[in-house]
């Protein structure tokens, strides 16, 4: 069940894309929708990722907002969010029409405990891969998030 309803969500955003373009009156709208969902793993600590990819006009830099979420490392069960801010700047694009590689993007993000450089791969338009390392300057009281990083995910709508 969980997979149809990734799979039908998937299906409905790039039809919505598809019908909408880069229209002004959109741009909303676009804005609301531009979610990432991602699994991301912090050295060997596994995360859900959700968050907002908002581009800017010229369309070569990114921000992105999201959480980490994680409530099953722990022995207690705890819930943990790590919130981190991204900024990504696409230094290479590939637009024909059989290229399996659209871009490629250089990165940074921060959070409360570690800032992290990043270099990304973007797929089919909807799918990317991050590499990344995390430097933490303030432990977190959980656990360590220092060292390599990676995630896969998916861009629902750009």
């Amino acid at each position: 069940m969980k997979n149809l309803i990734l799979c039908c969500t998937v299906l409905f955003c790039s039809l919505f894309k598809a019908q909408i373009g880069r229209d002004k009156e959109w741009e909303s709208a676009i804005l609301i929708l531009s979610t990432r969902i991602e699994c991301t793993s912090f050295d060997n600590k596994g995360f859900l990722s959700i968050g907002m990819k908002i581009p800017s006009e010229n369309g070569k830099n990114y921000y992105s907002l999201r959480g980490h979420f994680n409530w099953w490392d722990l022995p207690e069960r705890k819930f943990i969010v790590i919130p981190e801010l991204d900024y990504f700047h696409k230094i290479k694009s590939f637009e024909g029409q059989k290229a399996v590689i659209r871009s490629l993007y250089l990165g940074a993000g921060i959070t409360p405990n570690a800032v992290s450089p990043k270099f990304g791969i973007n797929f089919y338009y909807f799918f990317t891969a991050e590499l990344g390392y995390n430097y933490e300057f303030t432990p977190y009281k959980h656990f360590s998030t220092k060292g390599f990083r990676y995630s896969w995910g998916i861009n629902l709508v750009f």
